[in-house]
């Protein structure tokens, strides 16, 4: 079986040349109309230490296609569309954290029990300017949490940073994806504050309603630039608890930080802590990384990456502790296009019965138009 997944997916990395091998480019239909997209093809081997499971290797192909209009300068129109052939290695369910964190093909049907494929975004947004340093956006429609909450500069894009799920964003701030919501992005000078509701389904097919404050500041120094936020979420009651008879609410805090340190090196960390009542699989995270760009090698488009993640057990949970880390290097081939090796660490330690871990060797190559 493996032999054909490789045979499938070294056709469609095929495919993915061809693409680098032309000019492609960003598509600008008017100075108000622009249409962008990505097409992505991952390959990830799994060396692995589960039972029952010794090595596994998967691969996908994920084309991401976004069209924005801007008729004024205030208002702005977004919709995005991803089409995906495979799951990649995510949908062995090997660890608890997914090696891969874009979504993938099964992700892409019936996205949130919505009966939608396809379409993740399809928003509007106001802006009001109130001065030359202050502003207002307002934003309703399908929305996606991540674009707004946690957001990193070094840890926050699966296409062209780390892949695993831990360092794209905080996996205990639940932040939901490709739903109705709204976000209010107030901007003051260096100081920001976001507020952003949304309402989706969970695991049960329940309806709930998720709420999310970060505040941000971004500083400036003589080493580079910096960026502060903390956050926190709350949800109504539509969890199940550990009694499996009572539903209870998912609320946590959390920090993402990245500063620059030098032209070529910056750093950056998370932070996350949430309530237990409901069933969750971790309830703290800490996990901290560098980022090197190619200027350290004479070829600045190049980028280095590493970080570690720690992640603690929920106290009635089967997880004692979860370990990550992870390594890419990115190399720009032509100004449309990349390929990223990638090198990952993924270790679920239990409380009981038999650790499970595992070595993942991952490929991903990035063509852009």
């Amino acid at each position: 079986m493996f032999s054909k997944i490789r045979k499938y997916f070294v056709l469609d990395i095929s495919v993915i040349f061809l693409f680098l091998s032309v000019n492609a480019f960003a598509y600008d239909i008017s100075e108000k109309f622009t249409v962008e997209g990505t097409l992505t093809g991952v390959y990830q081997y799994g060396d692995l230490d589960i039972d029952n499971v010794d090595e596994a290797d998967r691969g996908a192909v994920v084309f991401d296609l976004g069209t924005n209009f801007h008729p004024t300068e205030k208002d702005e129109f977004q919709i995005t569309l991803s089409f995906a052939a495979g799951n990649g290695l995510n949908y062995m369910e090997l660890f608890s954290l997914a090696p891969y964190a874009d979504d993938l093909e099964d992700d892409l049907k019936d996205i949130n029990g919505r009966n939608r494929d396809y379409l993740l975004e399809a928003w509007y947004k106001h802006t009001f300017k109130f001065s030359e340093n202050m502003s207002l956006g307002l934003t309703g429609g399908i929305i996606d949490a991540t674009a707004y909450i946690d957001d990193n500069n070094f840890a926050n894009d699966e296409v062209a940073q780390f892949m695993n799920d831990s360092f794209v964003n905080n996996p205990l701030a639940n932040l939901p994806s490709y739903d109705i919501g709204g976000v209010a992005d107030l901007n003051i000078s260096n100081l920001s504050l976001k507020a952003l509701f949304m309402s989706s389904k969970n695991e049960e097919n329940s309806e709930y309603n998720y709420y999310s404050l970060q505040l941000a500041y971004k500083l400036n120094t003589g080493i580079g630039e910096g960026n502060y936020r903390i956050y926190g979420f709350i949800t109504n009651d539509k969890f199940t608890a550990w009694n499996g008879a009572d539903e209870e609410n998912l609320t946590g805090v959390g920090i993402s930080i990245d500063q620059q340190l030098s032209k070529i090196i910056g750093i950056f960390a998370r932070l996350g802590w949430q309530d237990d009542s409901a069933i969750i699989g971790h309830d703290q995270i800490y996990s901290g990384g560098v980022n090197l760009n190619g200027d350290l090698w004479g070829r600045k488009d190049d980028v280095f990456g590493a970080g570690y993640s720690y992640l603690n057990g929920a106290d009635d949970g089967e997880i004692d502790n979860t370990d990550a880390f992870e390594a890419y290097a990115k190399f720009k081939i032509s100004d449309f296009s990349d390929v990223t090796v990638d090198f990952q660490y993924i270790s679920d330690n239990m409380k009981q019965g038999r650790d499970q871990d595992g070595l993942i060797y991952g490929m991903r190559v990035n063509a852009y138009f």
